[in-house]
């Protein structure tokens, strides 16, 4: 292996990273099949986690081999698929960490919506893994006869080699450190937004609070402007307003005032976006979307996971220049504990963002509940049309299984929200 490591350290090295891959796996299945089975976890911050997640499945894969590809030899498949894989989805967290940071930008500073930012995500898709990509299948098949190829056995798993390593601080270090530092400025930037407005966030700086907006009071205000009443002329004349009221020059209007609680007024029926309605007291006197607040608060909290990762990596970085023939045993086991257990974090951030959507999830995976479908939710008749008796607004219509009984289970979970991936 050519290292300094003794083989007790290098087995410790080995088994941490394989042990800390599993609940990383674990957590990036977790993200990925309940966004795409539960209407519940449909969020905007929540759909970049689940595009990040792709990277956290790829890479927890790379360092469930571990050791093996090293030792299949530098220019055996294994090795060679194992460090493509790294360097394929090693950095594409800190660009989703870079991406969620610009959108809190757009939102907190430019008044974005979620829609407008939702169309822009294709950029963002095509820049994190297109580049890396990209990069990464260029590096499998460039060698010369000096240096060898570009992957090559390392001190746990197959990556870029020594010889070539200013490719790995040109092209990875160097653009991820860039990231991040970019994220930061943009987040200290919006802390100093949120510290200014500290009063009117109150539970804002609490995770666990899910939503801390949910108990101001909303209103919601809908007139609705009618004609007036005319009677049609037995003599052939034109039809002409009522006569004798008074009020001929008067238009008729319908005032429906609702007042409650913003989670009352935040009806199922409406998608999982920054609503433009009506805004809280305290959001209104911060001139910003309640659910911008909430975003940001999620992708500073996925921003801080990621930081915990990345730190000790760039301090082994500046040790391994510094000091190139030592191999220093405490970083290098504490970066193959933190490095392979991104997704498990990852996970953690977006059960915090999606708290009430794993309640209902749990209570649905024990029969009790029904997670809602997309299409569960429909608008009904006009309530000031004749219908036949039946009510109008918002109804909510119940799935039912065979012979008329509800779906639960988690055979019920999967046939309830098929529909979703579909539609």
């Amino acid at each position: 292996m050519g290292s300094s490591l003794t083989l007790s350290q290098h087995n410790a090295v080995v088994l941490t990273s394989r042990v800390a891959t599993i609940p990383s796996l674990l957590g990036a299945v977790f993200v990925l099949l309940t966004f795409l089975l539960g209407r519940e976890f449909d969020k905007p911050i929540n759909r970049l986690i689940f595009l990040a997640s792709w990277s956290n499945l790829g890479l927890s894969i790379a360092t469930l081999i571990a050791e093996d590809g090293g030792q299949a030899g530098a220019n055996s498949s294994l090795c060679q698929f194992q460090a493509w894989v790294f360097q394929f989805f090693l950095g594409v967290d800190v660009y989703w960490a870079l991406c969620m940071a610009f959108n809190v930008y757009l939102a907190l500073f430019r008044k974005w919506t979620a829609p407008r930012m939702q169309a822009h995500e294709w950029k963002y898709f095509t820049g994190c893994y297109g580049i890396s990509f990209i990069l990464a299948t260029v590096y499998l098949f460039l060698r010369t006869e000096a240096r060898g190829r570009v992957y090559g056995d390392g001190l746990i798993w197959c990556w870029i080699t020594d010889k070539w390593d200013f490719l790995r601080i040109a092209t990875f270090y160097g653009i991820s450190w860039i990231a991040l530092l970019s994220a930061f400025i943009i987040y200290c930037l919006a802390f100093r937004k949120v510290w200014h407005h500290r009063h009117e966030l109150k539970g804002f700086f609490n995770p666990l609070n899910e939503d801390p907006f949910a108990g101001v009071i909303t209103t919601e205000i809908e007139i609705t402007r009618t004609s007036p009443p005319r009677l049609s002329s037995t003599s052939g004349s034109s039809p002409g307003p009522v006569q004798g009221t008074g009020r001929e020059n008067l238009d008729l209007y319908t005032i429906d005032i609702g007042i409650g609680s913003q989670a009352e007024m935040n009806r199922p029926s409406r998608p999982d976006v920054f609503r433009l309605g009506s805004l809280t007291r305290n959001a209104a006197l911060s001139e910003t979307n309640p659910d911008a607040w909430l975003y940001a608060r999620v992708a500073f909290l996925y921003f801080c996971a990621l930081s915990i990762f990345w730190i000790p990596t760039i301090i082994n970085l500046i040790v391994t220049y510094a000091r190139p023939n030592h191999v220093d045993w405490g970083l290098n086991y504490t970066e193959s504990l933190l490095l392979p257990a991104q997704g498990f974090w990852n996970a953690i951030v977006y059960v915090i963002s999606s708290q009430t959507a794993c309640r209902n999830l749990w209570r649905n995976l024990r029969g009790k509940e029904r997670l809602p479908r997309r299409n569960q939710w429909v608008r009904g008749p006009d309530p000031r049309r004749p219908s036949g008796g039946e009510k109008g607004g918002i109804s909510r219509l119940g799935s039912q299984g065979k012979g008329g009984r509800n779906a639960t289970g988690v055979g019920g979970f999967i046939r309830n929200n098929f529909e979703r991936l579909s539609s």
